[in-house]
């Protein structure tokens, strides 16, 4: 049944998630054709305060660059903030899909958010934003959008002590004790903002110095180097003065630059399931809050009428299984029982969730480890994303930490959802800690890097190289997919002829490495070059495939991590008249790239390694405790990265952790020998199987 709220708002799909409640996307009954971003706060939600505050001070704001609010209201004792619909992605998004950007789209960003600060910092009292950071920076076709103002205060004179901000981005003072709040530490956050569209990184820890961008930016202004520079002193008086002072720096150095093209902002496109609507749209302007009830009065209402109860309704986060359940209970509503100490409810929920779909990794490692936590062990952050399109791979890795952590007391693995916030901020939030096992996938570990400081990483499901390169203090965990590559092209080689091409997405940056691997497969198998083409979600499906198609390849090889796109993918090709067989190296085991490739025509190949057979025990164990038929590698990663975590634990701290790690034996797995010493994985010489799909059916190929 479609959910509506206020008996006006209907809900077309969820946008976001966090702790607290969610972000939707819904269509107004009463303006028809309008739509609303609601923000939603479940009841219990530790953030009430700042997110009525958020409410009232966005009430008050008319600038055409923040969204503009027109309801604030309560139902079944949830608060909901209904504003402006932003139709665009995130700056984060972009960058960590696309790279760092031109110095002039740099440059115009940063003039309109300087644009946005002049705004805020001069009103009466001044209102100070403090959690800038690409995340909170919509990028629209017309410019940005600067959101969330949970954070945001007035400048009344008094002093702060807790930390507000984000790591990377937040003033050094804005994190720690007494301070005062001033337009300095808006001015840092821009400056680090700069810093990321420029190289494509946060500018790394709190209170670091060292943050030249012309060694890494060769080209680049050396005056706009120095302005950002001055930006991140740690010293606010060595900073610009006033936000007025960055915006004419900037306006004068993009003054000497060609303006930047338009940005094509791409559009997610609608889930089946969801009501098509014509192109969506943001109302803007003040006209539809004017008709509405005051914000004041509604805020004021909320005060009166909200009673929250602790342990609220439960949220609908989307939760990794191998089969779909409604009948469970979400992860965040679970955290809520772990934090409030509610022990039976936490059990009860954790066996109504197993019994309603048995193959869920973090509700077995939860209620494994429930007695830990109990007893306040020490914990080690397990961050992985449950949900996404990553979410089936991410269950069969939780599924083996499960397995794997049954026996260990020391400790108890903590869930860190970077699903539901992103990998910086759940960072952020992770605090002191001995050892940390994730991020998952390559990216991800990228990104958190340089933050990682004395805190030893192992980061799952990595298998480019540069990660382990990436800090001292990481040591990746991964299952290598190269070796399938080449035994997936040797394969298509022979049975089909040496003319292939490579396709990759150029939207994530990991998979030109993969490419690259496949193009060095390629060489060998053939001698011969071979033809790469990247696309991205900017490129127009039918030229692609027109280009495919004239080069009349005997076999594609695609390198793509996200399944949903890899499917629309290979479906335009299809369209394009391309029947040749496309090679992905997606899991054989993977019910929802099956699933899209359902209406798809044509021949789709995987290849799975034939590692069952050494592991028997483990196998065994694995489907009595899921009652699950097919075990996937990633579950066997898993355990193995359960099994080493608690091999080189120490309760002394990160530095005897290292220590630990350096000095360690090589370690032999389910999968491999994992020598975490000089960061080296030698996977054991497994046999291949091909796994072909067509119309949605799978079925076994050759050995290969």
């Amino acid at each position: 049944m479609t959910r509506v709220l206020q008996e006006r708002y209907q809900v077309i799909r969820e946008l976001g998630r966090g702790g607290d409640g969610a972000v939707y996307l819904c269509s107004d009954r009463r303006l028809l054709g309008s739509l609303w971003a609601i923000k939603e706060l479940v009841a219990g939600g530790s953030e009430r305060a700042a997110f009525e505050r958020e409410a009232s001070i966005l009430s008050q704001l008319e600038h055409p660059r923040i969204p503009v609010v027109v309801d604030f209201f309560v139902q079944d004792d949830n608060g909901y903030l209904v504003r402006e619909y932003l139709d665009g992605f995130s700056m984060y998004d972009l960058v960590e899909k696309k790279g760092p950007v031109s110095e002039a789209q740099a440059l115009q960003w940063g003039i309109q958010l300087a644009e946005v600060l002049v705004y805020l910092h001069r009103r009466n009292p001044p209102l100070y934003h403090r959690d800038l950071k690409p995340q909170n920076v919509m990028v629209m076709a017309d410019g940005i959008r600067l959101i969330d103002f949970g954070l945001a205060r007035e400048d009344r004179g008094q002093y702060y002590d807790d930390g507000a901000g984000s790591l990377s981005f937040a003033a050094p003072e804005q994190m720690g004790p007494n301070h005062r709040l001033d337009p300095s530490a808006d001015i840092y956050s821009l400056g680090a903002i700069l810093y990321y569209l420029l190289l494509g990184v946060p500018p790394g820890p709190i209170g670091a110095e060292n943050h030249r961008i012309l060694p890494q930016r060769p080209g680049l202004s050396a005056n706009i180097e120095h302005l950002v520079l001055e930006c991140l002193e740690v010293d606010p008086q060595k900073r610009p003065s006033d936000a007025e002072q960055v915006l004419s720096a900037l306006q004068y150095q993009a003054a000497a630059l060609p303006a930047p093209p338009p940005i094509a902002v791409p559009v997610a496109p609608p889930k089946s399931q969801e009501p098509r609507l014509d192109k969506p749209r943001a109302t803007t302007g003040w006209g539809v809050a004017t008709a509405l009830v005051p914000l004041v009065g509604l805020l004021a209402m909320a005060a009166a009428l909200v009673t929250f109860r602790p342990g609220g309704q439960p949220g609908t986060s989307p939760t990794p299984t191998s089969r779909p359940s409604e009948e469970g209970v979400s992860w965040p509503k679970i955290q809520s029982y772990i934090a409030d100490k509610r022990w039976d409810q936490a059990e009860g929920a954790l066996r109504v969730t197993l019994s309603a779909d048995p193959g869920s990794g973090w509700a077995r490692l939860a209620l494994t480890q429930l007695p830990l936590i109990r007893a306040g062990v020490p914990r080690v952050p397990l961050l992985v994303p449950l949900g996404g399109q990553e979410g089936e791979h991410v269950n069969w890795i939780v599924q083996g930490v499960a397995l794997g952590q049954a026996e260990e007391t020391r400790f108890s693995f903590e869930l860190v959802d970077t699903h539901s916030v992103p990998p910086l901020e759940a960072w952020q939030k992770i605090g002191s800690v001995n050892l940390a096992l994730g991020p998952f996938g390559s990216q991800d570990a990228l990104l958190l890097a340089p933050l990682a400081g004395s805190i030893p990483m192992m980061p799952l499901g990595s298998t480019d190289p540069r990660v382990a390169q990436a800090a001292p203090t990481i040591y990746p965990l991964g299952f290598p997919h190269w070796d399938r590559i080449g035994a997936l092209i040797g394969y298509a080689v022979k049975t089909h002829g040496p003319s292939g091409i490579i396709l990759f997405s150029t939207d994530v940056k990991a998979m030109s490495t993969s490419a690259r691997f496949a193009e060095e497969s390629i060489r060998k198998a053939t001698g011969k070059e071979v033809v790469k083409l990247g696309f991205s979600s900017e490129d127009k499906p039918e030229e692609v495939a027109a280009r495919v198609a004239a080069l009349k390849p005997d076999w594609i090889y695609l390198s793509d991590n996200l399944h949903e796109r890899a499917a629309r993918w290979i479906a335009n090709l299809r369209k394009g008249g391309v029947d040749a067989p496309v090679m992905c190296v997606f899991h054989p085991a993977s019910e929802n790239f099956v699933r899209d490739l359902k209406e798809v025509p044509g021949k789709v190949w995987m290849v799975e390694p034939l590692w069952q057979s050494r592991n028997q025990t483990f196998v065994s164990n694995w489907q009595k405790t899921f009652q699950l038929p097919t075990v996937d590698w990633n579950s066997a990663l898993g355990y193995d990265a359960a099994r080493m975590a608690s091999l080189h634990w120490q309760r002394k701290g990160p530095a005897e952790v290292v220590q630990e790690l350096q000095a360690s034996r090589p370690y032999r797995g389910l999968l491999g020998e994992y020598d975490l010493a000089h960061k080296v994985f030698r996977p054991f010489p497994f046999r291949y199987r091909l796994v072909e799909v067509e119309n949605g059916l799978r079925k076994l190929g050759a050995e290969l």
